[in-house]
């Protein structure tokens, strides 16, 4: 029987399955994608175990797509996690890396690392496939259960932060969302709305993995065309910083002019907004609502005050500027956005700005993630993306500090403000016209990047404590 025609039941003898949940709770924390760093796991209960193939006669993998929910010594809430799992006899050594434990003669491990059952994830996809409650979806209107992937070796990406890809090739990355919640996840949502408006700034969506969680819908992947010879916009950006810090006395560096592709990446961003307002509907935000939004930020800030005592100075007009926000005019138009914009969700092709990764904060529930917002709160994202790889590389060099810092702020104003004028010119409206709701954006986002900082990375708060600085007109100490 082949692995794509086996049953899809599973029933883990009663002695494995406590030993299996004991192993993930002590591997589970040192996962990059795991969420609750720093709190102690007391148990992981597995949930759901789907069997993708079981070729253990032919001295093959035993595969499984497994949800758990992990429970901690605090009582706090829980939190479910997607682990795809193998089990084989003898692991061959380009998995050592991937062992969570061994069982009984055999050894269970990250299944994302092996090449095997990864092709059989984009097999299962192509063939519409369903196993237990679990369904592979092809998006028909692509081709791709009808393209060839014989030969495509599927291998985890390694930089990211909450989910895991796997990269085959230069044609496809398939997105496992490790954070398992109800409803359907909002990159999909999203990518699938700007599939039906034919967006050219999204990588074509292929199909999904999709299941079943507490009786609710659940996404657990995501197959997309791969955006083969792109470059990320933070790269792009700190390249060109780095050829302006290198020559501060050439009137033109190599390279430094990052002018025309940010003016480019404002209106692809407009552009994006535009399908999905289409796509998704829009709305207004009344007065309640406009007080509900100032009450908000307010809150964000009287906890990050408590947070970073650095920020006390600035608690005065930070409020005033948030408490404005409650006395803007009726008729703020809002919609579904990216929701974490940054120079690292964007890829330029060599064709166009493609924006990725429409999935949100993964710890935050998803209605509060597709909560109609203001576009503003996206390119508010971006104005600070620029300011913050103009101060990231300027650590980086060394020389005259004042002459680099006033490079640094120019390549920011500069690059500021011709993304704006791209969104404008797209958009059809200057997002400066609301520049009230902008700046509180801005301001709350610069808020945010201190508590992160200072829980993180103490020594770079300066950064956003500049920012803020600047943002509510008090004077910069270059």
């Amino acid at each position: 029987m082949s692995a794509i025609d086996q049953p899809d039941v599973i029933t883990l003898p009663e002695d494995l399955r406590p030993r299996l949940e004991r192993a993930l709770a002590v591997w589970l924390p040192w996962q990059r994608w795991f969420g609750a760093k720093g709190r102690p796991v007391s148990a992981v209960e597995l949930i759901q175990a789907t069997e993708l193939a079981d070729e253990r006669a032919s001295g093959g993998p035993l595969g499984l797509l497994a949800v758990v929910t992990v429970h901690f010594a605090d009582g706090a809430e829980t939190e479910r996690y997607l682990v795809p799992l193998g089990l084989r006899a003898t692991l061959p050594d380009s998995l050592a890396g991937a062992v969570i434990a061994g069982f009984d003669g055999c050894v269970l491990y990250d299944a994302t690392g092996d090449p095997e059952l990864n092709a059989l994830l984009l097999l299962l996809i192509g063939k519409s496939a369903q196993r237990g409650n679990v369904h592979f979806v092809p998006e028909l209107s692509t081709g791709f259960a009808g393209a060839s992937r014989r030969g495509l070796v599927g291998r985890p990406l390694g930089a990211e932060q909450s989910n895991t890809s796997v990269r085959f090739g230069d044609r496809y990355l398939l997105k496992l969302f490790r954070r398992a919640t109800e409803g359907v996840n909002p990159d999909l949502a999203a990518h699938r709305a700007l599939r039906r408006a034919r967006s050219r700034h999204i990588a074509t969506l292929l199909g999904a993995i999709e299941g079943e969680l507490a009786g609710e819908p659940a996404t657990f992947g995501m197959l997309q065309s791969f955006a083969a010879n792109a470059t990320e916009g933070w790269a792009m950006a700190l390249a060109s910083l780095r050829d302006l810090f290198a020559a501060p006395d050439a009137p033109a560096a190599a390279g430094a002019d990052f002018a025309a592709e940010a003016r480019r990446l404002g209106s692809a961003v407009a552009a994006v907004h535009a399908d999905l307002a289409r796509e998704l509907g829009s709305s207004t935000l009344g007065v309640g609502e406009l007080a509900r939004l100032s009450q908000d930020l307010l809150r964000r800030l009287d906890f990050a005050l408590s947070v970073v005592p650095d920020l006390a100075p600035y608690a005065d007009p930070l409020r005033a500027a948030f408490l404005a926000v409650a006395d803007l005019p009726a008729g703020v138009p809002v919609q579904r956005v990216h929701g974490d914009l940054h120079l690292g969700q964007v890829l330029r092709t060599p064709a166009t700005w493609l924006v990725i990764d429409f999935e949100g904060e993964p710890a935050a529930p998803i209605a509060e993630r597709i909560a109609p917002q203001s576009p503003l709160r996206d390119v508010a994202g971006m104005l600070r993306s620029f300011d913050y790889a103009a101060q990231h590389q300027l650590r980086l060099f060394t020389g005259s500090a004042a002459q680099l810092r006033r490079l640094a702020d120019e390549w920011t104003r500069h690059n500021r403000d011709a993304f704006l004028a791209g969104y404008a010119e797209a958009a059809g409206a200057d997002p400066a016209a609301r520049q009230a709701l902008l700046t509180a954006f801005e301001l709350d986002k610069a808020v945010y990047e201190a508590v992160y900082e200072t829980r993180n990375r103490p020594d770079w708060v300066d950064i956003p404590l500049r920012a803020v600085r600047r943002l509510v007109g008090q004077e910069v100490v270059r």
